[in-house]
């Protein structure tokens, strides 16, 4: 049998009266100064609380010894009868069953049932596990008990000093103060018995209210209360929620406002403000008035100052503090139900459950607040009154004493109604689940997706067309749910919850299939194992995770108390480590990952990491991959895998070391700025009054990796293109043909060997296309572009930007500036050189190179380093709108702008060092062919004649490009048609559906020009 200490019976008496001390300090004053008074005496004289030892007790669960020493230790006075417990229960207790009587001498507490409450109380303790959530059915362990004892105690203590108030009340009232405090001594055993049951607590209150009525309604002064108290409802078949109070709101609240038997019909209507249906605001108004009218029916003074003085004090007791959180409740009870009435038509109640909780515990906490600010307020208005006339005086100490009972009584009954109402709902799921055969959060989930899709159809029914497939397969993860993980929290069913759910839907031509597709006729999506097999279908798929999805694995709950009143609901993992993907046979698809968590912090600086094993089939895939490592097996096709749609980390693509096409083992760094999906645990509190609820849950973060640096490692096979990030990116080709795409960032990009094609996109970008005959696209930014050997082509895309090419006299390179002041660097062989918009510098070098001007081009200088038969294509120019001048050893060729020409602005091509050499030396920098767009051409020696014909004869620096030429005709455009087509057929090994056609890129289509061609059309400026 468990052995109750004399440390725990001191500690748990100790404990009681702290919490009798804290329920007098939110009485009224003057209950407060009668109460602590009548505890004071009690401690002080030691004849007022006795412990009662029969000479035939000899202890059970507890020593005598213990007893008796803790008595002493606490200022009881420890009494040895000389007669047996028979005798003593007939003669103080009257049943053997009592703990407490009333004596001459004062409160007797009896050892033997105090013995035997304790073992009691232990048992149930083992038996139930100090379980707070019972305290509906069994007030738990002894402590509550004696804590509830203990404060009722004072209460009764107090009453009986009230006695001696009375008897000096001049109008002979027949009150007897005997029956006053028998009848709290009473309620006080009865109370017990109610906490030491196995049965319902409020009704047993309701109970013990009638039985306290009975004797207050023959009190004078007080027995408009006591009638009261005797009409109260049977509570236990009232209800949960409001039911349950309000027939002690109704019953108490107006009564409590010193009903007088000796007032008028009036001044009771005036006293009865039925709290149930005025607002709380009223409430101090309504007390006012009535002691004013209690003063007014007495023959007292209801002068403005006592008036005042009454209405500020009951307006200081009634504080609308406590009602904030209260009217909170009811607010979010309402918005809840709201939100609710979609989910009902949608097979799920349980929102509508979860606000009837609040509203049903919204109702208890206002109207026990109530009916406390009122019995505080009737209290303070009492004294207030009892300060002008000696009359009320013990009527003030009185009506204190017994709200206090009262207000005792509810505080005490509030925990059980909160988990009445609370085990009603959770009756209401059970039944529900019995019916169904399921689990009844997991159909709130349902719910939920359902109306996911209908907020969502027009998005997810676009998803093939976005995507270019036949069919979209969405898997969608419905998360955590705060109001489902709420109602398991108030229901006490945290160990019944979910995370959330995974859901598999299907789409095609825009329609959402209500059924699997024939072709799924097996398992296609377990999120249990992480298995996806999407190998039956016919159809060209997307595969999509359109949430963050959760990771693989089975989650298991335990709930388990943590505290007196506390709970929580622990979450474990059963993970598996990898998402094992079956990909569509025949038909190119779409795999997209980047919503797919595959990190999860477990608790305790555990990390948990999920990999991508996704094998595909033959056709031409697409596959966008998340924060974590994968296994990419993509068959045959033209397979592209994406690395840009969600945060992957810092790149390295390494190709060296592969022995098959299409072989990369891609490294991704985890760290600093980078912010991937990660699973984490979290916690919903819940409180139900005293009980507190925690369940843990998954949820997820978009965050940083806790300072630490992750590297992750992809393995790819049979890959034929790239993707990278949006961060600075590096990339090492193979020996075979590369096509890497740097997406946005600074990127570092070498195809190495094979012929390669290399994007650098946004960001200022380095790319190096190594051996082979390769093309390079810098797009936008300041990038560097270097062909390496081999035929390559190269385009600089907007920005300021460099193009180098290297090889021999047998390279054919393409370079084109594209927007922006570019620099281009050609080799030893024939190259094209485009500089394109804004002010470029073109270097041919040796060889013979073909360079290319059009009039919205700006400022361009060519620097040619030789070769003996280079051409400048004016590709939609006309000789009649350029001007060549010498300065110095540079050739100056101006063009004109809005019909004007002038001379000295270099808006067109400066050829640098042109007069340096003869134009027979091979190492000279001349252009041997000037073409322009009708096949005229110009050539040194042409030119070098106008000029100097212009500087003899008419003393002018310049010369008309229509004045140089050397011959003209449109045939003169084929041959050089055909030299400009073989170098790019040549250079970055285009293959037939990419291959430029050189009258499209040099524009031929139009021929007319802008002008008109008079000498005296275009005006002239000019400097000497």
């Amino acid at each position: 049998m468990p052995t109750i200490t004399t440390a725990q019976i001191k500690s748990t008496l100790q404990s009681a009266k702290q919490s009798a001390a804290n329920k007098l300090h939110s009485a009224g004053q003057s209950t407060k100064d009668a109460l602590k008074k009548a505890a004071e005496q009690t401690r002080n004289a030691g004849n007022r609380l006795i412990l009662l030892i029969p000479k035939d007790y000899k202890g059970q669960g507890s020593s005598l010894n213990d007893l008796v020493r803790t008595a002493d230790e606490l200022g009881i006075e420890v009494q040895y009868e000389e007669k047996n417990g028979t005798a003593i229960t007939k003669q103080v207790f009257g049943t053997a069953e009592k703990l407490i009587g009333l004596t001459e001498r004062g409160v007797a507490i009896f050892a033997p049932q105090l013995d035997k409450l304790l073992q009691k109380y232990q048992k149930a303790g083992n038996k139930l596990g100090g379980s707070a959530e019972n305290i509906g059915d069994n007030l738990g362990k002894a402590g509550s008990v004696l804590s509830t004892f203990q404060n009722f105690l004072g209460a009764a203590l107090s009453s009986m000093k009230i006695d001696e108030l009375i008897k000096k009340q001049k109008s002979g009232n027949n009150v007897s103060s005997s029956e006053l405090a028998k009848a709290s001594i009473e309620l006080i055993n009865q109370l017990v018995d109610t906490a030491a049951s196995i049965n319902n607590n409020v009704n047993s209150f309701s109970q013990q209210l009638n039985k306290l009525g009975s004797v207050l309604s023959n009190t004078k002064h007080l027995n408009g209360v006591g009638n009261k108290l005797q009409n109260l409802p049977n509570l236990d078949n009232i209800g949960a929620g409001l039911d349950t109070v309000s027939g002690i709101l109704s019953a108490i609240s107006a009564s409590f406002i010193l009903s007088n038997a000796d007032a008028d019909t009036g001044t009771k209507a005036a006293a009865g403000v039925e709290l149930t249906t005025k607002v709380l605001g009223n409430v101090g108004k309504g007390i006012s008035q009535y002691i004013i009218a209690q003063r007014a029916a007495q023959g007292l003074s209801t002068s403005a100052a006592a008036a005042g003085l009454i209405a500020s004090v009951v307006t200081l007791a009634i504080s609308p503090l406590s009602f904030l959180s209260i009217a909170d409740k009811f607010k979010r009870a309402n918005k809840i139900e709201e939100y609710s009435q979609r989910f009902k038509k949608l097979g799920y109640d349980g929102d509508s459950l979860l606000a009837a909780f609040h509203k049903e515990t919204g109702a208890i906490d206002a109207s026990l607040t109530t009916i406390s600010t009122v019995l505080a307020s009737v209290s303070s208005g009492i004294s207030a009154a009892a300060t002008t006339s000696l009359v009320g005086a013990p009527v003030s100490a009185l009506v204190g004493a017994v709200t206090g009972i009262i207000s005792g009584i509810l505080e005490a009954s509030k925990q059980a109604m909160f988990e009445h109402v609370a085990s009603k709902m959770a009756d209401v799921i059970a039944e529900w689940e019995k019916k169904h055969g399921k689990n009844y959060f997991e159909n709130g989930y349902d719910a939920r997706h359902a109306a996911f899709l209908e907020d969502n159809f027009k998005i997810l029914s676009q998803y093939n067309k976005e995507y270019s497939v036949e069919r979209s397969v969405l898997i969608t993860q419905q998360h955590w749910d705060t109001l489902i993980g709420e109602l398991a929290g108030v229901t006490r069913n945290g160990d019944k919850t979910l995370s959330g759910k995974s859901y598999i839907d299907y789409y095609e031509e825009g329609k959402r299939l209500e059924k699997k597709p024939d072709e799924f006729q097996k398992q296609v999506f377990d999120p249990l194992k992480g298995n996806i097999d999407l190998s039956d279908s016919k159809s060209s798929t997307l595969l999509k995770f359109v949430t963050p999805l959760l990771t693989p694995g089975e989650e298991i709950r335990e709930r388990r108390q943590s505290g007196k009143y506390e709970y929580i609901t622990e979450l474990l993992v059963k993970g598996v480590d990898k998402w094992t993907v079956k990909g569509v046979q025949d038909k190119g698809s779409v795999y997209d990952y980047s919503n797919l968590i595959q990190h999860a912090s477990v608790g305790n600086n555990q990390y948990r990491e999920i990999r991508i094993e996704s094998h595909l089939g033959d056709g031409d895939d697409k596959v966008f991959l998340s924060a974590g490592s994968a296994n990419i097996y993509a068959g045959k096709g033209h397979d592209v895998v994406y690395y840009d749609k969600t945060d992957t980390g810092y790149l390295t693509i390494d190709g060296t070391k592969a022995t098959e096409a299409g072989n990369y083992t891609v490294t991704r760094v985890l760290g600093g700025d980078v912010k991937i999906l990660q699973e984490v645990v979290k916690e919903q509190e819940v409180s139900v009054g005293k009980r507190t609820e925690k369940t843990q849950y998954r949820s997820y973060e978009f965050t940083h990796i806790n300072g630490k640096n992750l590297t992750e490692t992809d393995n790819l096979y049979s890959v034929e293109e790239l993707i990278g990030t949006t961060r600075a990116d590096k990339f090492f080709g193979s020996k075979f043909t590369d096509i890497f795409h740097g997406a946005d960032g600074d990127d570092h990009i070498e195809g190495n060997d094979g012929n390669d094609r290399l994007y650098g996109d946004k960001g200022n970008d380095t790319l190096r296309g190594g051996n082979g005959d390769d093309q390079l696209y810098g797009g936008d930014g300041n990038d560097k572009l270097i062909g390496g050997t081999g035929n390559n082509y190269l385009n600089g895309g907007d920005g300021d930007d460099e193009l180098q090419v290297q090889g021999n006299s047998l390279a054919k390179n393409v370079l084109s500036g594209g927007k922006g002041n570019d620099k281009l660097y050609g080799s030893e062989g024939a190259d094209l050189l485009d500089g394109g918009e804004g002010n470029d510098l073109l270097k041919g070098g040796y060889g013979n190179d073909i360079y290319r001007y059009l009039s919205g081009y700006g400022h361009h200088i060519i620097d040619d380093d030789g070769g003996k038969d280079d051409k400048l294509s004016l590709a939609d120019i006309d000789f009649r709108d350029v001007a060549f001048r010498r300065e110095g050893n540079d050739l100056i060729m101006y063009k004109a702008e809005g019909n004007v020409l002038s001379i000295g602005h270099k808006n067109g091509i400066t050829f640098r060092n042109w007069f340096e050499k003869e134009s027979g030396d091979i190492s000279n920098h001349q252009i041997e062919q000037i073409f322009d767009k009708d096949g005229r051409v110009i050539t040194p020696d042409s030119l070098k004649k106008a000029l100097e014909y212009q500087q003899s004869n008419n003393k002018a620096s310049y010369v008309y490009g229509n004045d140089a030429l050397a011959y003209g005709s449109q045939d003169n455009l084929n041959p050089l048609i055909n030299e400009i087509s073989k170098i790019i057929s040549a250079a970055g090994n285009f293959d037939v559906k990419e291959e430029r056609a050189a009258a499209s890129l040099l524009q031929l289509s139009g021929n007319a020009s802008d002008f008109s061609y008079g000498r005296n059309s275009i005006t002239l400026t000019a400097s000497a």
